[in-house]
């Protein structure tokens, strides 16, 4: 079954999640606390997150989307991004790594 990423605050997190990405804190440059991409989440987990002031966690999720409608939300981006970037000169390569980021981002 296909996923989809979603963040959300440590807070709306619970325990059983997965993680989609590496949940990685740091503190004046020192890591000091760090879980994979897949890793389950457990009771434990988020307390030491939340002593150690994480914020935000990137979530695997199942998708319920069919194809259709993963085509559809992904066009329906493509557009908006259109009308966003309707004045910029995507010829600059910030500025075209930008909107591809944000396509890739937005488009999942």
């Amino acid at each position: 079954m296909r996923t989809r990423l979603r963040y959300l605050p440590l807070s709306d997190a619970s325990e059983g999640m997965v993680l989609g990405a590496p949940l990685v804190l740091t503190e004046h440059g020192v890591t000091n606390f760090s879980l994979p991409a897949g890793h389950i989440l457990t009771e434990s987990n988020l307390l030491q997150a939340q002593r150690r002031h994480g914020e935000f966690v990137c979530i695997a999720e199942p998708d319920p989307r069919s194809e259709a409608e993963v085509a559809a939300d992904h066009e329906a981006v493509a557009q908006r991004l259109a009308t966003i970037f309707s004045s910029a000169d995507l010829s600059q390569p910030a500025v075209r790594g930008l909107h591809d980021a944000i396509l890739a981002y937005r488009g999942r």
